[in-house]
């Protein structure tokens, strides 16, 4: 078994994986991956604001 046989498979293997799993789903992954980091700024954005109010609401911190 040469190098070429293996990188030929990778190859291969591959292309039958783009071919079956990623053109079929089409827009959906960019979506989701968008999607998904609106909901972490979201989420992020609202621990801040947690901890923000507890921040103001504590005399005794170091500035």
């Amino acid at each position: 078994m040469s190098s070429s046989e293996i990188f030929y498979g990778l190859g291969d293997l591959m292309y039958w994986v783009f071919i079956n799993t990623l053109e079929p789903l089409g827009d959906a992954p960019w979506r989701i991956v968008l999607i998904g980091g609106f909901a972490g700024f979201g989420y992020w954005m609202y621990r801040q604001a947690q901890y923000n109010k507890q921040a103001a609401a504590d005399p005794n911190q170091i500035k």
